[in-house]
C-alpha cells in the first residue's frame, strides 16, 4: 500500500497494522485488540514498532489508521 505524507514513525507504524489488518480479515477492530493484547510480543519481537507507536500522538495515529481504510 502506498501511504502518502507519513513521518517515518507513521510508516513503520502503518506498515504493520496493513499487515496485521490483513491477517485479520480486514476488520480493524480486532486489528486494534490484537495490537493491544500483543504488547509483549511488540517489545520482545518489533521493538522498531514498538517504539514508533509510544512516539505517536493520538492525532497521528488515527491518520495512519485513517490512511488505511481510506480505499474502503
Amino acid at each position: 500500500m502506498n501511504f502518502k505524507n507519513l513521518t517515518s514513525e507513521e510508516l513503520i507504524v502503518a506498515n504493520f497494522i496493513n499487515e496485521t489488518f490483513e491477517e485479520h480479515n480486514q476488520n480493524m477492530i480486532s486489528t486494534i485488540v490484537w495490537i493491544n493484547n500483543h504488547t509483549n510480543y511488540l517489545v520482545n519481537q518489533r521493538p522498531d514498532v514498538h517504539r514508533a507507536m509510544n512516539n505517536l500522538t493520538n492525532k497521528q495515529f488515527n491518520r495512519v489508521i485513517a490512511e488505511i481504510l481510506l480505499p474502503f
